[in-house]
């Protein structure tokens, strides 16, 4: 597994048959940013009535979902998510 830093995830605007968002990686160096898929995912407005889907790849397969069931599930993992080291002070009162 690979973490990037704030820095290394960038956005750009893009028409492709509307207008769509897209989030990628772009680190500056060749090796790592070519092993990336692009983009990491896109956003996408419904021409019908605006709802924003967030398009991500599965399995070789593209998928959208709402962006707001996205939101839900970042401001959930906000508070509920911890780390090993949190758990084992918070929960199992080891030092």
């Amino acid at each position: 597994m690979k973490r990037f830093d704030h820095e290394s995830i960038k956005t750009q605007v893009v028409s492709d048959f509307g207008m769509t968002s897209e989030l990628y990686i772009e680190t500056g160096n060749p090796s790592i940013d070519k092993e990336i898929d692009y983009p990491l995912f896109k956003v996408y407005a419904n021409e019908e009535n605006e709802i924003k889907y967030v398009e991500l790849s599965t399995n070789g397969k593209l998928i959208q979902i709402p962006m707001s069931a996205l939101k839900s599930f970042i401001e959930f993992s906000e508070t509920e998510v911890h780390s090993e080291a949190w758990y084992n002070k918070n929960v199992f009162n080891e030092q």
